[in-house]
């Protein structure tokens, strides 16, 4: 088997929502102030840590103290997976293969996808809780932006290395974890995907059919 393991972004790819932290900004109002944080980390003034820090501070102070837990996962409930995300990973799991998840999105909206999919092992970034369960600004950057390092870890912890490996992204945040897989695919049309993928897809549902054709040695 030319394909051991298949490693999924989440936000964009195996959900209908390209951002999990975007659609909690949106959902509290404070899209706009998270827009000039995400800039600042942009242009390197502050890190991942801190940008954790001051997104979840805002969620904090939009809610005057008092979000939980569940008030976050009732928000992320909101956020759709794609019809044939079950179909697709069923398909994967039958052929033998390993699904891993590696996300820079919410842990909330990571595990609910993960338990859907039937995910064998699967990372994220962690919001943080006191003993009440309310939010505390912060949590632990697991994954952060560059993914290659977390990619790493899944594989070793799956026992398959990264040339056996496939990858599916859909955006920038996804370019370096890409670029150690022997089979990175990119889908939709970013171009900072396109630029590295050695395949394409257009939808979930074609991934079923990539591993097919691969398997038959009719992708050169």
């Amino acid at each position: 088997m030319k394909v051991r393991a298949v490693i999924f972004d989440v936000d964009g790819v195996l959900t209908e929502v390209d951002s999990s932290w975007g659609f909690v900004h949106r959902a509290l109002g404070v899209q706009e102030r998270a827009r000039e944080i995400a800039e600042r980390f942009e242009r390197g003034e502050i890190d991942y840590a801190e940008w954790m820090r001051l997104d979840t501070q805002l969620w904090v102070e939009a809610t005057g103290g008092r979000i939980t837990r569940w008030d976050l996962e009732k928000i992320l409930s909101g956020i759709p997976i794609r019809r044939e995300a079950q179909d697709v990973a069923s398909c994967v799991h039958r052929s033998g293969r390993r699904i891993a998840l590696v996300s820079g999105g919410i842990d909330l909206l990571v595990a609910r996808v993960a338990a859907a999919v039937g995910a064998d092992i699967w990372v994220a970034n962690q919001l943080s809780f006191d003993k009440r369960w309310r939010l505390v600004p912060g949590g632990l950057p697991v994954v952060g932006v560059n993914k290659a390092k977390a990619v790493r870890a899944v594989l070793y912890e799956l026992g398959v290395p990264p040339e056996s490996a496939m990858y599916v992204g859909d955006s920038k945040w996804d370019v370096e974890a890409m670029k150690i897989v022997g089979y990175p695919v990119a889908m939709g049309d970013d171009p900072a995907v396109l630029s590295v993928a050695r395949y394409r897809i257009r939808s979930l549902g074609e991934l079923c059919g990539l591993l097919e054709t691969i398997e038959k040695g009719e992708d050169k």
